[in-house]
């Protein structure tokens, strides 16, 4: 059985996003899969004993 999925929104600048598009044809991924590993990576990065924040903030 497939994983239920849900819609994630935003805007970007407009060459973030271009650039985005570009790598993301360049390394054969689908933009989907480059920004489920984005958005894994960052919750992970969140998710540091340090929470990606310089001690005493």
């Amino acid at each position: 059985m497939a994983e239920e999925t849900r819609e994630v929104r935003g805007r970007l600048p407009k060459d973030l996003k271009i650039a985005f598009e570009i790598a993301c044809a360049r390394l054969e991924v689908t933009q989907t899969a480059a920004l489920e590993e984005a958005i894994r990576d960052w919750l992970q990065k969140k998710d540091s004993p340090t929470g990606g924040k310089s001690q005493g903030s």
